[in-house]
């Protein structure tokens, strides 16, 4: 199962994109990107945009299948994947003292929007909604003097409870969902 966990699902991309985010993170500073904004200004972090390089490696991880290997396998895949899935989230958690526990949080929560997504349509679509919620968080959910709208969740501070509580609520959906999905014939 190593050769399975390296070669075929590639887990260690989703400990390279942590490595990435990190080491954006913590060059990149203040620097910013202009965006168009609907409301307020237009210029964005950058830091804004890593957790997207984990969720979408974390989601490419899980697309990747050999199909034969994983109907023999002694050990579920599934809990290995899930193993690997909570490995990379202590992990990100862990790099929210380099990258700030915000971006951790925005990890947890796009990964677990991306794979509730992806069980219904494919991982294409789970990371495509990640990104598209990001983009519109930024560009529509900001107000002026650094406000932001209620909807826009990966916007707020680092250590805003409804934020948090809405990604544990979005982890557990995630987690049991993937446990029914995981049980199926």
């Amino acid at each position: 199962m190593r050769l399975y966990v390296t070669a075929v699902r590639k887990w260690w991309t989703a400990a390279a994109a942590i490595i990435l985010m990190a080491v954006i993170c913590q060059l990149s500073g203040t620097s910013s990107i202009q965006l168009p904004a609907l409301n307020g200004s237009g210029v964005a972090p950058l830091a804004y945009f890593t957790p997207l390089l984990v969720s979408s490696a974390v989601l490419y991880c899980l697309n990747q299948r050999a199909d034969h290997i994983e109907r023999t396998a002694v050990v579920a895949v599934a809990v290995i994947d899930a193993a690997f899935v909570g490995l990379v989230f202590v992990l990100c958690l862990a790099a929210g003292f380099v990258t700030g526990f915000d971006t951790a949080r925005n990890v947890l929560l796009l990964t677990c929007i991306g794979l509730l997504i992806a069980q219904v349509g494919n991982s294409a679509s789970g990371i495509a909604t990640g990104m598209m919620l990001l983009i519109a968080s930024i560009v529509a959910g900001r107000g002026p003097a650094g406000s932001h709208s209620w909807w826009a969740v990966l916007l707020y501070p680092p250590n805003s409870v409804p934020a948090w509580s809405l990604t544990a609520v979005l982890l557990a959906a995630a987690g049991i969902r993937s446990v029914k999905a995981s049980r199926k014939p």
